[in-house]
């Protein structure tokens, strides 16, 4: 870094911790190797992003030359991701405890007291009361149960929804990863050992629909457009990225002067895939 400030000064200094920021939102803490787009984004000369990321050693790169990162960061989001999830578990497992801690009392306010034989002033309860404390320790017992009935549902898993060919999520996700192909068929390939799950991708559109109330016409209209984008076609990857971006990626199509030739702003609607 003292390398980097001498020889960029601040906006050396400013553009490293910018690329950090900009890790912390990609997927694995990855990013395309994309000066230019980059550059765009932050608003800086291209030639200085390069030489951050590729003379100092403070970032490297994936073995196929795609992606790059940061070893050091890599490390502190796994130590925090790991505490996250360690703080999780720990949750769970309290929740879990404090549930099979927590048994109903038995409060049966209809037994009556047995006289003792040592006491003979010992009265007997009546077989129906309607004393302050009976109310209370009813209202305990039942509350119980509604609490051990909760856990019970909660405690059931739902079943994964699963999304028919002719689902207009899964066709909105298919359509996607279509236009991502067609772009550039090596970011996945049809031959994969390892293909992106559509099915994953098609709840995300539905949460986008339903969740964050996009129309599925603007849905397709933004996948055509952030693919034809220099700077979004390598950034938006999976329907799960395309969701979290979908604000700015729509306001920037919608732009008068946006870079696909759009002067009037929104472009027409489309037909759907179905």
């Amino acid at each position: 870094m003292l390398q980097v400030r001498m020889k960029y000064g601040a906006e050396g200094y400013g553009i490293y911790f910018m690329l950090l920021e900009r890790l912390r939102d990609e997927d694995d803490y990855k990013s395309v190797k994309d000066y230019n787009a980059i550059a765009f984004d932050l608003r800086v000369d291209a030639s200085i992003i390069k030489a951050v990321v590729e003379d100092f050693g403070l970032f490297v790169f994936t073995d196929d030359g795609k992606y790059f990162y940061s070893e050091g960061f890599n490390k502190r989001m796994a130590f925090k991701d790991e505490k996250s999830k360690r703080r999780s578990e720990a949750g769970k497992k309290g929740a879990q405890k404090r549930w099979a801690n927590k048994d109903p009392r038995e409060n049966d306010s209809n037994s009556m007291a047995k006289p003792s034989d040592q006491n003979s002033n010992t009265k007997a309860m009546p077989l129906h009361t309607d004393s302050k404390e009976s109310k209370v320790n009813k209202s305990k017992v039942n509350k119980s149960k509604v609490n051990k009935s909760n856990k019970d549902s909660h405690d059931s898993k739902p079943a994964k929804r699963v999304y028919d060919p002719d689902d207009i999520n899964l066709k909105l996700a298919n359509y996607l990863l279509t236009k991502i192909r067609e772009r550039n068929s090596s970011i996945y390939p049809t031959d994969s050992k390892n293909p992106p799950d559509t099915q994953k991708w098609a709840n995300d559109i539905r949460l986008m629909h339903e969740r964050d109330a996009r129309s599925y016409d603007d849905i397709k209209r933004i996948i055509e457009w952030c693919q034809q984008d220099s700077f979004w076609q390598n950034n938006i990857l999976s329907a799960s990225k395309l969701r979290k971006q979908f604000g700015k990626l729509i306001d920037k199509a919608d732009a008068p002067n946006n870079f696909n030739g759009n002067k009037g702003g929104r472009k027409p609607l489309y037909d759907l895939p179905y």
